[in-house]
């Protein structure tokens, strides 16, 4: 293999892929990158097994074909330290070169052979969305994901599709996100659920892109994937069933008080609170009490060692007072996320869930349960 490159698009394709590194897998060839020039593109590919992530950059001059698989983390360190400018990389047997100006880099790589084949995925689930909204409507699930890896159900992201419909759902069960949205179905008809690792979710929603780039989705029996414009990603599904949400979602008829307040604004008054809070013993980080008292929203932080903190919000109220508290890091995220002028805040009580919505948007809700006093 030889080719010519820029620097930056060489290092480009490297952190696009790294993320699929093995770092714990006795495979060698797992902690590897697979890089093969394929119809004039240089292609960069990486597994762990669990997720797989494919690269294709178009902008290269091949001088020769080939393929090699170059130690992953020493490659991508390497390539942030060379010079912006073009590079020749070139295979000869199983040693990797990297070649500027007048200086060589010679990197000890493996044979093609010994790297995992990568993944096609064939389903009768399949669609179509654009990127931009995809992301948009993962950022503000997946922040209500839990990451205890022994309870791996709760640290995915279900799908559920019926037709045209394509709902997103995460609880760590201490909070819910529920996301309604819709694809282009060029699939089956039916329905189906199946819960995606949120660590697959997160490399495809940082991405950049186009702004009318579309995401291509199959889902297999026991696999993912998701395809736009030069980038694939191949994700293991999460086997189990996903706990029955709807059930936990207050009716209607429970709601006490419903609130309308500026999001940003509750957003400022919650950080500062944190900050507080932040010093309070392990169980009692994050504890900030909200109260509803004639329109007015009162937050309070206290901390013995350093002091208290207390702010009031004016708001639209509409039923009873309340106060409760809440672990403030479970708002704080979502507020993070959510892009709102005005949020809907429905409160049910002092030990049952609030939920908290968009103005006029129905289609979106995030779920949050109270502290105890």
């Amino acid at each position: 293999m030889k080719i010519k490159c820029e620097k930056s698009e060489f290092l480009n394709g490297l952190q696009t892929v790294a993320k699929a590194i093995s770092t714990k897998n006795t495979i060698y060839a797992l902690s590897g990158i697979l890089l093969f020039v394929e119809n004039n593109e240089l292609i960069f590919r990486a597994t762990n097994i669990e997720m797989a992530i494919e690269y294709r950059q178009k902008e290269v001059t091949v001088l020769e074909q080939g393929s090699i698989v170059v130690p992953g983390r020493y490659i991508l360190e390497i390539a942030k330290k060379l010079p912006d400018e073009m590079l020749e990389l070139a295979s000869e047997g199983y040693t990797f070169f990297i070649r500027y100006g007048n200086s060589e880099i010679t990197v000890n790589g493996l044979d093609r052979d010994q790297f995992p084949d990568f993944p096609e995925i064939e389903g009768n689930y399949k669609g179509v969305m654009p990127l931009f909204r995809f992301s948009g409507d993962i950022k503000e699930v997946i922040v209500a994901a839990g990451t205890d890896e022994s309870r791996p159900l709760f640290t995915g992201v279900l799908f559920e599709i019926d037709g045209e419909e394509l709902s997103f759902v995460a609880t760590d069960t201490h909070r819910l996100a529920l996301r309604k949205s819709g694809w282009l179905n060029k699939g089956d008809e039916g329905k189906i659920a199946v819960i995606v690792p949120n660590k697959i979710l997160q490399e495809i929603v940082r991405q950049e892109a186009n702004d009318d780039a579309l995401l291509e989705i199959v889902i297999g029996e026991n696999e993912i994937s998701f395809k736009c414009e030069n980038k694939v990603y191949i994700s293991r599904l999460i086997e189990g069933k996903f706990p029955n949400y709807h059930q936990v979602i207050p009716a209607d008829d429970r709601v006490c008080s419903v609130v309308e307040v500026n999001a940003s604004y509750l957003l400022s008054t919650l950080e500062r609170a944190f900050i507080l809070s932040r010093e309070l013993v392990r169980e009692h980080i994050g504890r900030v009490s909200i109260s509803l008292v004639n329109e007015l929203m009162s937050v309070d932080s206290r901390s013995p060692e350093v002091g208290h903190i207390h702010e009031e919000i004016p708001v639209v109220q509409q039923g009873e007072d309340i106060s409760l508290i809440f672990n403030a890091r479970y708002l704080l995220d979502i507020l993070r996320v959510i892009e709102t002028e005005n949020i809907i805040m429905r409160f049910t009580g002092v030990n049952t869930p609030l939920v908290l919505m968009r103005k006029d948007d129905d289609r979106y809700l995030y779920l949050a349960l109270p502290l105890k006093g």
